[in-house]
């Protein structure tokens, strides 16, 4: 009885533990598991036990979910811009837009346009540069629109738009089979889906193509939910709905404007005037008729008009011209060019051994040799202008000595008596005398030998000196006796 109760018990217990490794099997427990995370702008109904899927095929479930606030970091040079593969960067959601932050132009943060407001003085205008707007404000224009084109303004571009870079999300921690790791790469995105009309919301995960695969812990990107989108075409049926409204309003005022009475005798003026004037111009009659049916105001039109064609193909001559000889000048100064790169190798060639080479070339001597003789005749001009002034100083003391009748010279000058004694015979006697004992004396000296020739060279000089002065030798007559000299 006793080993019936325990064979029974050990059954019993065998297939619990079978059932419980069945259904561990079944709901993937013993699986090894990764952990993902994705931030949705709208949760859409998700929860905890949330089925994720890859693809449509089941691999995990939602563990956790809340919210948070992020700053996503992005490449505003590289974001949304360019070829997948070759640089291009998608760093931010769909809807964002990467906002340059700071001075650094490949730093910045994905952020999201406010709505618009419906007014157009709330914003002012921009040219594209982005200095045209204030901080925190991204200038809307036409390229933008077509980089960002998931990105919602419903207003004009070319205005300066406020933007949010503090994300608000709700973070949904996923625990996934490891296995499915392999599929899920960077550029993979995370939507909420409905496999049916009926069937509750899942996290659906797509199919990377990138190549990175990415680790357990990392953040997937999302794609707008169904919510969303539906809330989106909501906005455009509503802005279209609006549009209507407005055309309708503005066709219902035409009418009540045409229906007037006073709008409708204008018209009938009008189409009077009109009708008017149709039959003046057939007619040839009026102002406008008459010029426009004289035979001589077509004729002068005709020929303006031929005159233009003239002009304009001489200018178009001229300017052929000019295009050739521009050509011309462009080849001469090739030539030049050509030629003066050649003169240059020349002179660097250090076998050229020509003045001009020479010269040129800076470890040749002969440049230090022309500096050198430079600095001489440097030297030599400033000696020569400092005499110069010397001299031009001393002429100028001379001169006015002489104004002044100072020094010997001014006195000689200006006082007629040396002169006179001169020209005195009785002074030009006692000189005769005087030249006659010198010359005795010279003459005893020599024949003594006491005195050397110089001295007889001396008596030559004094004689050519009286001579230059216009005085009488020893051996010529004495002049005249001079009139009676006054009394002093």
């Amino acid at each position: 009885m006793n080993s019936a109760v325990a064979t029974f018990a050990a059954a019993l217990g065998g297939l619990m533990v079978f059932s419980y490794v069945l259904v561990a099997v079944s709901e993937g427990m013993l699986v090894p598991k990764a952990t993902l995370y994705a931030d949705f702008r709208d949760s859409a109904g998700i929860g905890r036990q949330t089925e994720v899927q890859l693809a449509g095929r089941l691999i995990g479930k939602v563990v956790d979910i809340g919210f948070t606030t992020e700053h996503y970091s992005c490449n505003p040079k590289t974001e949304d811009y360019g070829h997948p593969g070759q640089g291009r960067t998608d760093d931010c959601e769909p809807w964002m837009f990467c906002a340059p932050t700071g001075d650094d132009p490949s730093a910045g943060s994905c952020a999201e346009l406010e709505v618009y407001s419906g007014h157009a003085s709330d914003y002012q205008g921009c040219d594209g540069r982005t200095d045209s707007c204030e901080a925190g404000q991204i200038c809307v224009t036409r390229a933008f629109r077509q980089r960002y084109r998931d990105v919602r303004w419903w207003g004009q571009a070319g205005w300066c738009v406020n933007y949010d870079s503090d994300s608000q999300r709700i973070r949904v921690a996923m625990e996934v089979n490891e296995s499915a790791l392999q599929y899920i790469q960077d550029d993979s995105r995370a939507s909420i889906v409905l496999n049916g009309l009926l069937a509750d919301p899942r996290v659906n995960i797509s199919v990377g193509t990138s190549g990175t695969v990415v680790e357990s812990g990392a953040r997937l990107q999302t794609t707008t939910s169904m919510t969303e989108e539906l809330l989106g075409l909501k906005d455009q049926i509503d802005k279209l709905a609006d549009d209507i409204d407005r055309g309708l309003i503005g066709l219902s005022a035409l009418t009540e404007v045409l229906e007037d009475e006073a709008t409708k005798a204008d018209v009938n003026a009008l189409k009077a005037n009109v009708g008017a004037l149709r039959k003046q111009l057939a007619a040839a009659e009026g102002l406008v008729g008459a010029v426009l049916n004289d035979p001589n105001t077509r004729s002068d039109l005709s020929q303006t008009m031929r005159e233009l064609r003239s002009a304009a193909s001489e200018v178009e001559d001229d300017y052929e011209v000019l295009v050739r000889k521009t050509k011309r000048a462009v080849r001469a100064i090739k030539r030049a060019a050509n030629q003066l790169e050649a003169l240059q190798t020349s002179l660097a060639d250090p076998d050229n051994t020509s003045l001009v080479a020479m010269l040129m070339r800076e470890d040749s001597k002969l440049q230090d040799q022309v500096a050198a003789l430079g600095d001489e005749a440097q030297e030599s001009i400033g000696a020569a202008r400092v005499a110069y002034a010397d001299i031009g100083a001393a002429l100028d003391e001379i001169g006015r000595a002489l104004e002044r009748r100072e020094g010997t010279l001014g006195r000689l000058i200006a006082d007629p008596k040396p002169v006179y004694h001169l020209k005195d015979p009785a002074a030009l006697r006692r000189v005769n005398v005087v030249k006659g004992l010198v010359r005795w004396v010279i003459a005893d000296s020599e024949d003594k030998g006491e005195l050397e020739p110089t001295i007889a060279e001396r008596d030559d000089e004094l004689e050519d000196e009286a001579e230059a002065l216009g005085l009488p030798g020893t051996d010529e007559e004495p002049l005249d006796e001079p009139p009676a000299s006054p009394s002093p």
